[in-house]
């Protein structure tokens, strides 16, 4: 709105006035733009007077006031344009989503967490591991293998599949992990297939970097008995992540409870799980996730208690048997309450020599010389246990395609196993639902199985 006056007395500038002005000039009768001559100048001073009365009194801002007495702008943000807008939007996306490295600029960017140094120097492990025989080419009659004609690969993890099922006849026979022949082996003679960082997956909404497609609990039922889970400090509660809390993590009760249920189910199975501490974003107490375990019904009755560094471990049977079937290591770090750890917590790397976990690619892992060698654990490999590493850093579910498979595996655990002089215990992959890893380490203990049985007659003859 515009002042009247201005352009009844000739002025073309057009000022903006208060509302309140404005609405007061209104409100006159119409006569009012009628004047005589004689009585236009009284007017418009008087005019002028109420003018700027109304302004002085006006609450506005001089902007309110423009914006109040100017016409509306036309909204140029019609259906059509913000359709467009939003394409175009998407489209750009979806091409950087595919061009562009993505994932590996965000991780670039991210809080790097080293690896601790290799070999590995913590309380839990005091020695250096080494190989028995440096030069050792990977012959020392170790043969870890299945018939190619047998492979079952693990499509689905919906059923137990035909290799870990216990025999249907042998209802009153012992049974362990799958087979009764494994009940005879003690524990430190078994081969576990190992879930590298088991919590790290696609299903379980870890962002990025995740290791495997398919969860832990999946995995269990494809006959994985071994579980390595990073347990992390985010905001002062205990959760499973992989170096970094936002980007993912799985809540142990969950996890413990889950597992208990599985072992429910399946009263032959004896799992292994493997506690690996973050500490970047906060300490780790050991008894804090000993704390969680306790609050999950029958958790805490099924956990073993080896007896000490140097005992012989049990057999498998007696673990089924004493219902004591899950196994607790720890590594990397954390701390016990007055230096008292849980009396179930085993460090790891008192008890087990490693190989090489930092291999870049297919090439470093062939290369026998660099990832077969002990990097951490008792020096002179005077460990009860032996991990092998099978996966490339960082995770790659082409690489597991390959490394997974029959004829790569069976080639790496032979030479890693000869290159050391020891059958391996603990096999650690990423991407579980590619390959034939469970399967062949059931064949692999039903070798070791025989061979025993074979060398005990041999003794009783």
């Amino acid at each position: 709105m515009y002042d009247m006056n201005s352009i009844g007395s000739g002025v073309h500038e057009r000022t903006p006035i208060s509302a309140r002005a404005a609405a007061a000039s209104l409100q006159q009768p119409r006569s009012h733009f009628k004047q005589t001559p004689s009585n236009t100048r009284r007017q418009q001073q008087q005019d002028n007077a109420s003018i700027q009365n109304a302004s002085q009194n006006s609450t506005h801002s001089d902007d309110e006031l423009g914006r109040l007495v100017s016409p509306p702008k036309k909204n140029r943000c019609t259906l059509p344009v913000a359709s467009f807008s939003l394409v175009v939007v998407a489209v750009a996306l979806i091409v950087t989503w595919q061009v562009f490295p993505t994932e590996e600029i965000v991780v670039k960017f991210l809080p790097k967490f080293e690896a601790p140094a290799s070999p590995y120097m913590g309380e839990e492990a005091p020695g250096t591991a080494t190989s028995d025989s440096d030069q050792n080419n990977g012959d020392g009659g170790i043969d870890i293998d299945i018939p190619l004609e047998n492979e079952v690969p693990i499509s689905d993890a919906t059923s137990v599949p035909s290799f870990m099922k216990c025999p249907i006849d042998s209802i009153d026979e012992l049974c362990c992990n799958g087979s009764p022949q494994n009940c005879e082996l003690k524990v430190n003679e078994t081969m576990f297939a190992t879930l590298h960082n088991a919590m790290s997956t696609e299903e379980g909404d870890f962002t990025f970097g995740f290791n495997h497609y398919k969860t832990l609990e999946k995995a269990m039922v494809a006959g994985y008995r071994g579980i390595n889970l990073d347990v992390c400090n985010c905001n002062g509660k205990l959760q499973f992540c992989h170096n970094v809390c936002d980007y993912g993590e799985r809540v142990p009760q969950e996890v413990f409870t889950n597992v208990v249920n599985f072992l429910k189910e399946y009263p032959s199975e004896v799992i292994i799980l493997i506690f690996q501490a973050t500490t970047e974003k906060g300490p780790i107490v050991w008894n804090d996730l000993y704390d969680e375990m306790k609050q999950v019904e029958d958790f805490e009755d099924m956990l073993y208690v080896h007896q000490g560094e140097g005992q012989e471990w049990p057999l498998m049977g007696d673990l089924v048997k004493s219902n004591k079937r899950i196994v607790t290591f720890y590594f990397n770090g954390g701390t016990c309450t007055d230096d008292i750890c849980p009396e179930p917590f085993l460090p790891f790397f008192k008890y087990t020599a490693e190989t090489e976990y930092q291999s870049a690619n297919l090439d470093e892992l062939r290369n026998i010389q660099y990832s077969c060698q002990l990097t951490r654990g008792p020096g002179g490999f005077k460990g009860d246990f032996f991990a092998v590493n099978n996966f490339v850093t960082p995770p790659d579910p082409e690489a597991s395609a390959i490394t997974n498979t029959q004829k790569f595996l069976s080639e790496r655990l032979t030479s890693c196993a000869n290159f050391n002089g020891k059958r391996p215990n603990f096999v650690y992959v990423d991407f579980w639902g590619e390959g034939v890893t469970s399967q062949l380490v059931q064949y692999a203990n039903k070798q070791m199985a025989s061979q025993k049985e074979k060398e005990e007659q041999k003794e009783r003859s």
